[in-house]
């Protein structure tokens, strides 16, 4: 039905709108679907041209977006060549060589082919067990500790949906074009996460969820069917169902456990307590002070004060200030009306921020200072100690 094409042309368009990652993938999704289903494709030609029109019609806004420079400097940043492992790797292979100038060291040792490399690894760590089953993405605040992104049951659900979903294509492949398509899926997925330096990378790589679960649960009914082939005695496919009922539910509460426990009291840095305490002590004796200074030692705090103190788009867009960009190309809000967010080195900014309220770690605030209030995490950590200049 045309209404499909058309459905799916928005779908994909919107996506776009997301998030980074998605600007990578939704395009390889299009072009496996059109590669795997092109005799539909073919015979359908007319509504699907149009179904492509309507998606790039709806990219317009985005493209004019994209059109601006600065736009694509996250991307850069992150990108896989604002690592300089591969250049200096490069380098290093060269020197090895007598003639580090000649055919062969060139040729065999270049940028092309040490980013090439860069770029399979890490693709290929997103399917490792550690990151899917063990311990997840190595940044704090993409993680639960201890628990990767699958249940550790799904190892062997995964496994089996695999096997059977390769036997499905190689007895009928023609039957069996929407178990290509997940494999192509499942494929392309962490490509995006693997055009950038940090990998593997939970967030960048989330659309791989979507094969992931249905080739587990197609391993789960897989296996089902075997059971049900080979064991004939109701009363152990019984016990095996509630064992893997128990055991899920156990995985489950786990996680439960894990992320609402101790995910807070392991990684105290990722969760960014204190900041809404941090606010509401200000929004009660801010009057007073000429200039309220905060520590950026967790990560970018302005955007929890735009939020918690409901200030509106409109005047921030007209009034803050940017940092210098870093080595990768990042700038941050350093500053906004009288809220200052920087690394607090206290003999410096206390004397230069007369009336002011300094918000610092406890490293950052010496004893002595004229503490007023510190501020705990329901994690019981101490995020900032309020210091009045």
């Amino acid at each position: 039905f045309p209404k499909y094409y058309y459905l799916a042309a928005i779908a994909f368009a919107l996506s776009f709108y997301t998030y980074h990652a998605s600007r990578i993938i939704a395009p390889l999704l299009i072009l496996g679907l059109i590669v795997i289903y092109r005799e539909k494709v073919i015979s359908n030609i007319k509504t699907v041209l149009v179904a492509l029109l309507l998606g790039a019609l709806l990219l317009l806004p985005l493209g004019f977006d994209l059109a601006k420079g600065n736009v694509l400097s996250r991307a850069a940043g992150v990108g896989l060549f604002a690592d300089p492992g591969p250049l200096s790797r490069t380098n290093e292979q060269r020197g090895e060589h007598s003639d580090f100038g000649g055919f062969t060291a060139t040729f065999l040792h270049n940028k092309p082919f040490n980013f090439g490399l860069a770029f399979l690894e890490n693709w290929s760590e997103h399917y490792w067990g550690e990151f899917l089953f063990l311990s997840g993405d190595n940044i704090q605040r993409n993680k639960v500790p201890e628990t990767g992104q699958l249940y550790m049951l799904e190892v062997f659900l995964v496994v089996m949906g695999l096997i059977g979903i390769i036997k499905s294509v190689w007895r009928n492949p023609k039957e069996s074009k929407g178990w290509i398509f997940i494999i192509w899926w499942l494929i392309v997925a962490p490509v995006a996460a693997a055009l950038t330096f940090q990998s593997p990378h939970a967030l960048r790589a989330q659309n791989m969820s979507i094969p992931l679960t249905v080739i587990s649960a197609f391993g789960l009914v897989y296996i089902s069917l075997l059971l049900h082939k080979t064991i004939k005695k109701k009363w152990v496919l019984n016990t095996i169902f509630v064992l893997f009922v128990a055991l899920i539910s156990l995985s489950f509460l786990r996680y439960l456990h894990m992320y609402w426990v101790h995910m807070t009291k392991e990684y105290p840095f990722s969760s960014q307590y204190g900041v809404k305490e941090l606010v509401t002590f200000v929004n009660t004796d801010g009057e007073k002070y000429v200039n309220v200074i905060v520590t950026d030692r967790y990560d970018q705090p302005y955007i929890l004060f735009l939020f918690y103190l409901k200030y509106p788009p409109e005047k921030f867009q007209n009034n803050h200030t940017l940092t210098q960009r870093d080595k990768f190309g990042f700038s941050t809000v350093g500053e906004f009306d009288k809220y200052i967010f920087t690394q607090i080195k206290f003999d410096q900014v206390r004397p230069n921020n007369p009336n002011s309220l300094i918000a610092g770690t406890d490293e950052e605030i010496p004893d002595e200072a004229n503490i007023v209030k510190e501020v705990y995490g329901i994690n019981g950590y101490k995020y900032f100690e309020l210091v009045e200049n």
